[in-house]
């Protein structure tokens, strides 16, 4: 069953050479991107301070993030905990300053603006997960690269599996390159191990 009868033929392949190149240049503005901006990685693989503020009332995300950029001069990620009424703050590592100390400078600024926010959590999460979990990472795509292309290069010709490397590749490479031109915050969903330290 047809619902659009389309008779006509693209002739993609006569536009590959046009493709290729913007593909190859794209792909080339990715990786510049990503070793000489670098990525805007999280406290999961910077290390950093996670603390839990309470307020009295409810308050935007927004505007106590805007308050922590002009008053400690760093990025926050600032989002909602639980309610409107609490918001889990992560801070990046500030040399020279534990977390505790973090902590306590970060309610002393929000308390600026409202002298009832009160410290519910404080955790630091090393730097050192991050690179645990960047080796086994390493580790996982050279194996399933090797894999894939064994496989590959037996069922069909090496040329296939060469060539299903690179195009995989190649979109994770430009993915990778999106997020480092936007500098969006490359961070992990899942719980990481941490040392936390409870107020009250």
């Amino acid at each position: 069953m047809e619902f659009f009868r389309i008779h006509k033929t693209i002739p993609f392949m006569r536009y590959s050479l046009v493709l290729n190149g913007i593909s190859l240049v794209s792909f080339i503005i990715a990786v510049f991107w990503i070793f000489w901006h670098g990525l805007a990685f999280s406290i999961e693989f910077t290390g950093g301070t996670q603390v839990v503020v309470q307020y009295p009332e409810a308050v935007q995300v927004e505007s106590v993030r805007e308050q922590i950029k002009s008053k400690m001069g760093v990025e926050a990620a600032v989002q909602n905990y639980g309610s409107a009424r609490e918001l889990m703050i992560r801070l990046p590592q500030k040399q020279g300053e534990n977390s505790g100390q973090q902590a306590k400078e970060l309610l002393s600024v929000l308390q600026q603006t409202e002298a009832g926010v009160k410290l519910l959590n404080n955790e630091y999460v090393g730097p050192q997960v991050g690179e645990e979990l960047a080796s086994d990472g390493l580790t996982a795509l050279i194996l399933v690269v090797i894999g894939i292309m064994i496989y590959l290069a037996f069922r069909f010709e090496w040329k296939f599996s060469v060539a299903a490397i690179v195009a995989n590749l190649h979109d994770v490479v430009l993915v990778v390159g999106i997020f480092a031109v936007m500098q969006w915050e490359f961070s992990l969903p899942v719980k990481l191990r941490s040392e936390e330290r409870r107020v009250g």
